[in-house]
């Protein structure tokens, strides 16, 4: 019982970190890799992750590329920011309505 526990918290956590680096514009792949790096050592990565985070946040909020308003988002296929609620990303062209 307490190894699926133990697996269980790994999952939930890993998963919570795989869609929040994608909420904060870190690509696909880069939110996998820390995802799949949470779920197996979980004391290490997640620390570094939030760590990560803050710093990349810090950074682009003072160079100004990340506007902290409301209504900016994310696309969840390439990363980039995007304002308003558009139907298509106007980036990489994917279907956002379908997220």
């Amino acid at each position: 019982m307490g190894k699926f526990l133990f697996l269980f918290i790994n999952l939930f956590v890993a998963l919570w970190v795989f869609y929040d680096s994608q909420k904060r514009g870190y690509t696909v792949g880069r939110g996998l890799l820390w995802a799949i790096g949470v779920f197996f050592l979980l004391v290490v990565f997640l620390p570094l992750y939030l760590l990560a985070r803050r710093k990349r946040e810090r950074l682009l909020s003072e160079s100004g590329k990340f506007p902290l308003s409301p209504s900016t988002k994310n696309c969840f296929y390439c990363g980039q920011q995007y304002e308003g609620d558009p139907e298509l990303c106007p980036h990489c062209g994917q279907n956002l309505k379908a997220v």
